[in-house]
């Protein structure tokens, strides 16, 4: 079951935004705790990335997964998205 959903707009540079509806936690400090995940996994595979915005969404269970479970969902979500275009 994927916890992240990415969609991909043009841009000229690269611009990454997490977002974490309350739906997925109404206290702030779990939503927080997802984005201070996601980002380091984000700046790891920013080196591979196309200008564009990238828009992460999570969804419910996200705030379960970490680790190397959370890096291998989010570059396959990347690697999806790059297979589409």
């Amino acid at each position: 079951m994927a916890h992240f959903y990415l969609r991909v707009t043009r841009g000229d540079v690269i611009k990454i935004i997490i977002s974490i509806s309350k739906k997925i936690s109404k206290k702030a400090v779990i939503r927080n705790k997802i984005r201070r995940r996601v980002r380091p996994v984000m700046q790891k595979l920013k080196s591979r990335l196309k200008p564009a915005n990238y828009f992460i969404i999570a969804k419910p269970g996200a705030e379960n997964i970490r680790g190397k479970e959370l890096e291998a969902e989010i570059s396959s979500i990347m690697v999806r998205q790059a297979h589409h275009k």
